[in-house]
């Protein structure tokens, strides 16, 4: 690895070896694009070696990443039994791609007023083009910054009456809540 590839902020590295072409569905997918398993760990293992994370995190960030690429069994067998935070966090996500809207909600309550909402609002609403984004975007932040069990909400109306501009902005704003929790992890 190059001197100038340690030097780049983590979550950027992260993102440049783990990156897809679209963001996840909000269901469980698969999508087209997505790395296997061992690729993941490989990559993961590389590069936070050289970060010196905790082994918790190094591990959030792995179940992070499977997550990401459609990998929910694997990503569960990681979390299911965290009681922290952001594994807790992580765990709700999950468990609102799955989709059990339920499950998600509980975890989510788990971890009611985690940061990463707050750094997560402005950017949803930078990325929030159009009537229908507007509209979402207006649900998920009654409450001040953008409420995650809004975000399940919205995610089970999308589910259960398609709308293809609210699901794309939806995608838009769950992979900047990943984004805004690998910053968490590695900041």
């Amino acid at each position: 690895m190059s001197t100038s590839a340690l030097h780049r902020p983590a979550a950027t590295r992260f993102w440049e070896l783990l990156a897809t072409h679209e963001p996840p569905e909000l269901g469980p997918g698969p999508r087209p694009g997505i790395l296997a398993v061992p690729a993941i760990e490989l990559r993961l293992a590389d590069a936070t070696r050289l970060l010196g994370l905790p082994e918790d995190d190094i591990e959030l960030l792995t179940a992070l990443a499977l997550l990401y690429h459609d990998h929910h069994d694997d990503a569960h067998n990681r979390v299911q039994d965290r009681t922290d935070a952001d594994g807790c966090l992580l765990h709700a996500i999950l468990h609102r791609r799955e989709p059990d809207h339920w499950n998600a909600a509980y975890w989510f309550r788990r971890v009611s007023g985690h940061p990463i909402y707050r750094a997560l609002t402005p950017a949803a609403t930078r990325v929030a083009q159009g009537a229908e984004a507007s509209a979402v975007l207006r649900r998920l932040t009654l409450t001040g910054d953008i409420d995650p069990l809004a975000l399940v909400q919205e995610c089970r109306r999308v589910a259960e009456t398609p709308c293809p501009r609210s699901e794309a902005y939806l995608r838009q704003v769950q992979h900047l809540e990943f984004s805004a929790l690998v910053d968490h992890l590695v900041g």
